[in-house]
């Protein structure tokens, strides 16, 4: 079975995934990525001759010849499976079967429902109508969360092509203390009580890093009590933020050695407006960390309030102030162990690569069903 793996912008969260996926596939299919040339990973667990590249950036001058580049590459590699990761992705690829004939099934995953975003009501309308037109030459239909399931469904998406499976992640190997490269971030800090936080994301709006900057800004005490890592960069958006005292910005980070990272700080803090499932999250859990999150979307279904982690309302950040004042390590320490728990049991990558074969199979039977009923038909019209 060949598999085509479709993608825009493939880094941070999505590139992780893909790569899960992408690993884990490799074993049984021929695996073939596709993305944009700008803006995305270059470390992926495929053969080199299996990632492709498409010229191509967010503005709609780029959006045709992408178009054509993807339609060749489906014509060249003639996959049985097309899985397309992210909106922008989901609307290059699965525009063309409305002029040329769609011969593969058909999986779309938006990584989070654009008109679910905290954005204008008009806007929200307009990505739903767009994705419900979409929606006509797409078999599978991917929720990463329950929380995007439930809403798009009653939204109006198609319950009968709609499916839900969380994300995974899989268990790397650990890196040494002394692997060139990775900081020792104790160097950094202010004493041995002061609690050291790990932000992970885009410096755009959806991750909501600025509502933290303010945060630090407006409460100047807690540039005393906590030390904020922040991984990542600008992406979709730039930004022109300031930075206090107590943050230490990182970059990007290779993902062979993100574990350290996560291993040396004290919580995992997720100030976002909204997401998908965010694999940050995952990612701390399996890490032993606690998460602190705001209250959006699907993070909830990840961190209980005072179990694995703290919750906070988005829109009342002096709630993030109390929960940030009274942090302790040992406590910190207690709810990343459940949190560990929580990940083992539910958000394996073994179990989210299982439930993508299965449902690759389906869609083979149902394809041949339907080649098989197509045939029958024919017949009988000729007899």
């Amino acid at each position: 079975m060949k598999v085509l793996h479709i993608g825009e912008y493939v880094v941070g969260g999505v590139a992780t995934y893909l790569n899960e996926l992408a690993a884990y596939q490799s074993q049984f299919f021929d695996v073939y990525l596709m993305m944009s040339d700008y803006n995305s990973a270059s470390d992926f667990d495929v053969e080199p001759d299996h990632i492709l590249r498409y010229k191509y950036r967010r503005h709609p001058k780029y959006f045709l010849p992408a178009m054509n580049n993807i339609r060749k590459a489906i014509q060249r590699i003639q996959p049985d499976i097309i899985h397309i990761h992210s909106s922008f992705a989901g609307m290059l690829a699965r525009s063309l079967f409305f002029v040329f004939p769609k011969k593969a099934s058909v999986f779309y995953c938006s990584h989070g429902w654009s008109f679910l975003m905290d954005t204008k009501p008009v806007l929200q309308k307009s990505y739903y109508m767009i994705e419900k037109m979409l929606e006509f030459k797409t078999d599978f239909i991917i929720n990463i969360s329950k929380y995007e399931l439930e809403r798009s469904v009653r939204l109006g998406m198609s319950s009968a092509k709609s499916r839900f499976v969380y994300s995974g992640l899989r268990e790397r190997n650990r890196s040494s203390p002394s692997t060139p490269n990775v900081p020792v971030l104790f160097d950094h800090i202010k004493g041995d009580n002061v609690i050291q936080l790990l932000f992970v994301g885009r410096y755009d709006r959806q991750k909501g890093l600025d509502v933290l900057l303010d945060v630090f800004a407006k409460y100047p005490d807690l540039q005393d009590l906590i030390q904020l890592y922040v991984i990542g960069d600008s992406v979709l958006e730039r930004n022109e933020w300031t930075f206090p005292d107590n943050v230490v910005r990182l970059g990007w980070v290779d993902n062979n050695s993100i574990d350290r990272y996560y291993e040396q700080c004290d919580a995992v803090i997720m100030p976002s407006r909204w997401e998908g499932l965010p694999l940050v999250a995952l990612e701390a859990m399996k890490n032993r960390k606690a998460v602190i999150s705001s209250n959006r979307a699907s993070l909830p279904e990840l961190v209980s309030h005072e179990v694995n982690g703290y919750i906070f309302d988005l829109d009342q950040p002096e709630e993030l102030v109390r929960i940030l004042r009274r942090l302790d390590k040992r406590t910190l320490t207690d709810m990343g162990e459940i949190g560990r728990s929580i990940f083992v049991e539910k958000f394996s990558a073994d179990r989210m690569n299982e439930e993508f074969v299965s449902l690759y199979y389906e869609a083979r039977n149902m394809s041949v069903t339907l080649q098989h009923a197509n045939l029958t038909s024919r017949s009988e019209n000729f007899e």
